[in-house]
């Protein structure tokens, strides 16, 4: 994983990726915290980011997703169990198999990443704002996706 542990804080390299479907959109927590990110993980040395979306969605979810196109490159800052974070994250469309239970599943679900749960949950594009979405940009950019990689500097206060 790419995340090393300074005295002024953590750097975090992560790949998420944006799952439409109906109208929704697929979200990730882990059990216990207030907040929703976008599904994904942390790449490895030497892995293009494509390869590491695609190997968090099997590990994550058990199913081959089709990685598609970058959406954003985000710089993002904010403070998590009392530290400062500067994260770099890639995001990319990308399209779970339509045969697959997981588009139609409704409520929360659970899976699990190397023995730790995740929960999922598909939620209404057109809502975000009801719920505690990080990066908090997402709320009102995953409704208009850009058509080209769109390069963001984004602070969250709360996290």
């Amino acid at each position: 994983m790419l995340t090393f542990e300074t005295n002024q804080g953590r750097f975090n390299f992560r790949v998420a990726g944006v799952a439409l479907h109906q109208g929704r959109v697929l979200l990730h927590r882990l059990p216990g915290e207030a907040f929703w990110t976008m599904p994904g993980g942390r790449g490895e040395l030497m892995e293009p980011t494509r390869e590491t979306l695609a190997r968090e969605m099997q590990e994550e979810l058990g199913v081959q997703a089709r990685v598609e196109n970058l959406l954003w490159i985000v710089e993002n800052f904010y403070h998590y169990e009392d530290r400062e974070v500067h994260e770099l994250a890639f995001y990319y469309r990308m399209f779970l198999p339509d045969e697959d239970s997981i588009c139609t599943t409704e409520g929360i679900f659970q899976r699990e990443d190397d023995g730790a749960p995740l929960l999922f949950q598909w939620h209404d594009i057109q809502r975000l704002e009801e719920i505690a979405l990080y990066p908090s940009f997402l709320k009102k950019s995953l409704s208009d996706l850009p058509i080209s990689p769109c390069h963001l500097v984004h602070t969250d206060v709360e996290h």
